[in-house]
């Protein structure tokens, strides 16, 4: 295991419990079914990033975090919509017929929820950067540019950022 994955289980075994921007609490869920991995890599047709994969395999299936947190795969943590990585990804990847700019990238993966439809997206190409996405400032037309902002180099330097104590909504809303 990495050592991000390793600081992550230490975090979660000391306390399990993350508090959301709001102050309300939620709960690491128990490590993912391989079963479950397997089949969200079916449907993505592409592999998770290596940490990400690690982290829900080792230590948790979403459920910590910064914002309202890591989401999951099917079983584990999901967004206020009840959307797992896999379903909200699929829900991202079809076109809108009311938005012709609508289009999402075919690698990327929201993982991390931060509220009004804003999440953390990982490019699954390696160095697996780490953007912003917020759909709901999209005008009809304009293109995918105009919601997503560069956030991390990679996904390790995004939770290395969060394992430090950095406040990455800040780092972008301000």
């Amino acid at each position: 295991m990495n050592l991000i994955s390793e600081t992550i289980k230490a975090r979660l075994a000391v306390s399990r419990e993350s508090e959301d921007v709001l102050g309300f609490t939620f709960a690491a869920c128990e490590p993912a079914d391989p079963a479950a991995i397997d089949a969200c890599e079916k449907a993505l047709d592409f592999p998770l990033p290596p940490l990400l994969r690690e982290i829900y395999l080792g230590v948790a299936n979403g459920g910590f975090g910064p914002g309202y947190g890591v989401m999951g795969v099917t079983g584990g943590f999901t967004d206020d919509q009840g959307e797992t990585i896999t379903s909200l990804y699929q829900s991202f990847r079809q076109p809108d017929p009311e938005d012709t700019g609508w289009q999402w990238e075919r690698t990327w993966v929201p993982f991390c929820h931060w509220g009004c439809a804003i999440y953390s997206v990982v490019d699954c190409i390696d160095p697996y950067p780490v953007f912003y996405v917020d759909p709901s400032v999209k005008d009809l037309g304009e293109p995918m540019a105009s919601i997503i902002l560069p956030h991390k180099p990679s996904l390790a330097a995004w939770f290395e950022d969060w394992l430090a104590g950095k406040n990455l909504w800040r780092e972008v809303w301000g």
